[in-house]
């Protein structure tokens, strides 16, 4: 199998093309051919389906389309090609998970399967934004009082001593080893210093700061887990292989993310799920990977609770868990906010499509597609835990009737959508628990989904 530098030979070698022509010429046109060959179709009517053998064509087909198209370099304007062969013995080489985590807090994480009665691998938090290190420490602290927590994703500092962090600067330097700091400090002082980080460093956008952010005195350890990006879609550039190189030569733990549009360069649902499980190979193959974090983004509403969004995160569960042992994050971002029944609502369809159709891991579904800054609590966390766990076991039919009676609840809404309250609004800043209106919503809206249906705390 060609390992890292093999295929940086095929990036300054590989066939030169413009990105114009190797979107319009070769990927477009090879997905269009491709959802034909193998009659791979959307059907709105099935939001969370469970066709076996539908999810084995999509899995052949993405086989066949990175095989295609490769991953374009945007740093040489060249192709970074892969053949059929090299996929199908990467896929055979994958091991059985990886562990993350020290001392008490170590353990495997492994991939599942559709049906699986084993509850998934939980990675709580987000990297959204937080405005200063006390709000960023009281989220993780939250994140790390939920038992079932397997792993957590530290928030990014925009802001050091209120200077605005710019990509590549000092500021951001300090800026990346700050929020590694408040979050050890966090996991400390709920008990957990040894829960794992597997966001990388939401405030490193860099190679640089990766780099700064991973010394050993103050940064990650070799336990955690560095996420890097492949570009949407089918993309990689500098700044990704300048950390994936630092990452794969320290031996670190290599997470692959891809966030593929739904509504771009693949179209539609069809289209973005041929290309969301192409980027698991891509992540097995080029990047080395040993955990695999995803989700669809639709392009207009910006969130991952559509109806078309559900069935792309459905489809590709099932086809990658039956045909691979590569763990991989079900993620997922709302169009409402924290302390909205509507969030819940989105959150419990995504998880339900989520943990029924195979993922081994699920993450804190991101409110208001994480773009308001304090914009997430540790509540939301906990009730994607509690879903996640709801829906462990749960025949697929009766999940797919349970986000069908969902998406009547918010579909209509997703593009005037709530943005919810920031954390400051739902947690008392001294004492750091929930304030009263949000543990009554929470109480309520949690009340109706068991009447609905979702077996919490069973």
């Amino acid at each position: 199998m060609p390992d890292f530098l093999d295929f940086m030979e095929r990036a300054v070698t590989g066939p030169i093309v413009s990105e114009h022509d190797f979107y319009m010429k070769t990927l477009i046109p090879s997905i269009r051919r491709l959802l034909d060959d193998f009659d791979i179709k959307y059907d709105p009517t099935s939001p969370l389906p469970w066709d076996d053998n539908l999810a084995d064509r999509l899995f052949e087909a993405a086989i066949e389309l990175l095989a295609a198209t490769g991953v374009y370099c945007d740093g040489t304007n060249r192709i970074i090609s892969m053949d059929r062969e090299e996929i199908k013995e990467a896929l055979e080489g994958l091991p059985e998970g990886r562990t993350f985590g020290e001392g008490s807090e170590r353990r495997l994480f492994v991939s599942r399967k559709p049906g699986d009665s084993r509850p998934p691998w939980c990675h709580v938090g987000t990297g959204i934004v937080a405005s200063s290190e006390d709000i960023a420490t009281a989220e993780v602290e939250g994140y790390g009082r939920i038992p079932e927590a397997n792993s957590i994703s530290i928030p990014a500092l925009n802001r050091v001593r209120g200077m605005p962090v710019i990509g590549g600067s000092p500021l951001e330097i300090h800026a990346t080893i700050n929020s590694v700091q408040a979050g050890r400090r966090a996991l400390w002082r709920c008990g957990r210093p040894g829960l794992p980080i597997l966001n990388l460093i939401s405030s490193a956008t860099t190679a640089v700061a990766t780099i700064a952010g991973t010394h050993p005195t103050f940064g990650l350890r070799p336990s955690d887990g560095w996420l890097i990006d492949v570009i949407a879609e089918m993309k990689v550039n500098f700044e990704t292989l300048n950390r994936l190189a630092f990452v794969l030569i320290t031996g670190g733990n290599v997470g692959s993310a891809a966030l593929p549009i739904l509504g771009g360069y693949g179209g539609g649902p069809a289209g973005t799920a041929l290309l969301m499980a192409a980027y698991y190979l891509v992540g097995i193959l080029l990047f080395r990977a040993v955990y695999h974090l995803t989700g669809p983004i639709h392009f207009n509403h910006g969130c991952s609770t559509t109806r078309g969004c559900l069935w792309v995160f459905s489809v590709v569960g099932r086809a990658t868990s039956r045909n691979t042992r590569f763990p991989a994050i079900g993620l997922g971002y709302s169009a409402a906010g924290p302390c909205t029944r509507m969030y819940f609502y989105e959150t419990a369809a995504v998880n339900l499509c989520c943990v029924t159709s195979g993922y081994g891991g699920v993450q804190t579904v991101h409110p208001a597609r994480a773009v308001i800054e304090d914009g997430v609590t540790p509540l939301e966390a906990l009730f994607n835990v509690e879903t996640a766990y709801a829906a462990t076991g749960m025949e697929p039919e009766r999940a797919n009737e349970l986000v069908d009676r969902l998406l009547e609840k918010y579909e209509k809404d997703i593009e005037n959508a709530p943005p919810g309250k920031r954390y400051q609004e739902c947690y008392d800043m001294g004492t750091k628990a929930p304030l009263e209106e949000y543990v009554r919503l929470y109480g309520e809206t949690k009340e109706e989904l068991a009447k609905m249906g979702i077996p919490f705390g069973r």
